[in-house]
């Protein structure tokens, strides 16, 4: 299977859709999956590479996840299952895109904190 196919999958295992381009304001090219309809990922990118079939897979997570928690929970959820499903289909995860992972984590969770404590 190549990371097309590990990605069309996923999908169909869960029954989310793949829209590849809409009238969204939101950017296609970063990925995103809309609250009011978190059964379709939006995402332009070309799976050809295991950094984008993470991304791709991180969105994946944000539908079965759903919208819960602090935003950063959410994030974690998202990344995390994305690491497992990569691992589950027997494909290394770069070090650079667990690293990125984090880091958005963290950054995600400071911003947070900062509009709790009135920061913003």
């Amino acid at each position: 299977m190549n990371y097309k196919e590990v990605l069309e999958d996923v999908l169909d295992k869960n029954k989310i859709a793949w829209c590849k381009n809409c009238d969204s304001y939101s950017s296609h090219k970063r990925g995103f999956v809309k609250w009011s309809d978190n059964r379709t990922i939006h995402l332009d990118s070309e799976i050809a590479t295991r950094k984008t079939l993470h991304r791709a897979l991180h969105e994946v997570g944000h539908c079965i996840q759903g919208n819960y928690g602090r935003r950063f929970e959410e994030e974690f959820f998202a990344e995390g299952y994305a690491t497992y499903k990569m691992r589950e289909y027997g494909i290394v995860v770069p070090r650079e895109v667990v690293a990125r992972g984090k880091d958005y984590i963290a950054r995600k969770k400071r911003h947070g904190d900062n509009i709790i404590k009135g920061k913003d």
